[in-house]
């Protein structure tokens, strides 16, 4: 009787969703057909040329066998630093050089190949969700900002914090044990292919990858256009607003946790700090969340700790772009003929986002593995 009623509840609200769907799309239809346009400009523009080489050589490391050279090479650090088997190295390696799809990827692929166990994989989830290279360098900073070292800058924050965060999780993860998964056929995914294969096979890889990114990009800024049209970023901008106190955060708020590549074009268009770019980057945006638990398929996580993860990553990226800038601008002060040097950060925001990182992080260490709920 309760799995009939689940079964029952879950309809209707699946149901309900699409019901309400079809009457928005009728209603909004200008907004919704902007929206999804919108979407397919910025991963035309942004995406594909920052994210489709990255993900084909990725997948083209995986194939040939190329990463395995480097988890034996990266695997004694992985150890000490992230409590992980040296196998985890390459997959480490990747997530941080790939983006965001990349580290889902490869963890499912070592959770298949019997090389992580169940818990294994769900520590990894919670710091090997990262923007890459391709997307903030070249996307963010050199298209979109028309100045790499801002995008440097951004990168280098996203992969400091991942190793902070990579390293808690191994403190909290310690000691923990499960089963090695999983029941897909070991021959056929440890077998590699030779570098032509593997190149053409690669190629079709980042092409399906980058198709998916597309439609959700294109899916999730048909909603945010919708949603603009009800009122709720300004609403959720207003709630925010008063809770922070921050401008920034307060009128992108919605976008931020909607989709990351949004977020960003319109940060930099209306001149949001570098800091609020990294802080939409290092949540990621519900848009990426929804992917990397589709790619993860079966390995369950505890969302809520992904998502306290996923928080923490945030600010602490935040933090750290904001201590660079503000020692940029410090320097900038000393040696500019004129005074004149634009503020791009806020004490107050920099005292909450601390503030914020402290209180997550014993959150997270207050959490006991063996009794945390699973959802």
């Amino acid at each position: 009787m309760k799995t009939a009623f689940r079964f029952r509840s879950g309809t209707f609200v699946a149901v309900f969703i699409a019901a309400l769907g079809i009457v928005l799309l009728l209603v909004f239809s200008k907004a919704a057909s902007d929206g999804i346009i919108r979407g397919l400009d910025y991963s035309v523009k942004m995406l594909v040329p920052s994210l489709f080489p990255f993900m084909l050589l990725s997948s083209f490391m995986i194939r040939s066998g190329a990463s395995d050279s480097i988890g034996k090479m990266l695997s004694f650090m992985v150890k000490k630093l992230f409590c992980l088997p040296g196998e985890a190295a390459a997959a480490i390696f990747l997530s941080f050089t790939g983006g965001f799809p990349a580290g889902a990827s490869c963890v499912k692929a070592l959770y298949q190949r019997k090389k992580l166990s169940s818990v294994q994989a769900e520590q990894m989830m919670m710091f090997c969700v990262c923007s890459g290279p391709a997307f903030l360098i070249t996307g963010v900073g050199t298209i979109l900002m028309h100045n790499t070292v801002s995008g440097v800058i951004l990168y280098s924050a996203q992969l400091i914090s991942g190793i902070i965060l990579g390293i808690i999780s191994g403190r909290i993860y310690k000691g923990s044990e499960s089963p090695l998964g999983s029941q897909a056929d070991e021959k056929n995914l440890n077998h590699k292919e030779g570098i032509g294969d593997s190149f053409i096979l690669a190629c079709s890889d980042a092409a399906g990858s980058v198709l998916g990114l597309t439609a959700m990009v294109a899916a999730f800024n048909m909603i945010i256009s919708v949603c603009s049209e009800l009122g709720i970023p300004k609403l959720l901008g207003g709630l925010i607003g008063l809770l922070s106190g921050d401008e920034y955060i307060a009128d992108k708020a919605f976008v931020i946790l909607t989709e990351v590549t949004s977020a960003c074009n319109e940060a930099v268009n209306s001149g949001c700090p570098l800091w609020v770019i990294s802080l939409a980057v290092g949540f990621g945006g519900l848009c990426v969340h929804f992917q990397i638990f589709s790619i993860l398929g079966n390995i369950k996580i505890n969302k809520k700790r992904f998502f306290v993860f996923r928080a923490m990553n945030a600010f602490l990226s935040s933090v750290i772009v904001y201590t660079v800038c503000r020692f940029r601008q410090d320097t900038a002060e000393v040696f500019a003929q004129s005074g004149a040097v634009r503020a791009e950060v806020s004490s107050v925001s920099a005292v909450g986002a601390c503030a914020l990182i402290i209180m997550s992080i014993v959150f997270v260490l207050s959490i006991r593995r063996n009794g945390a709920r699973r959802y």
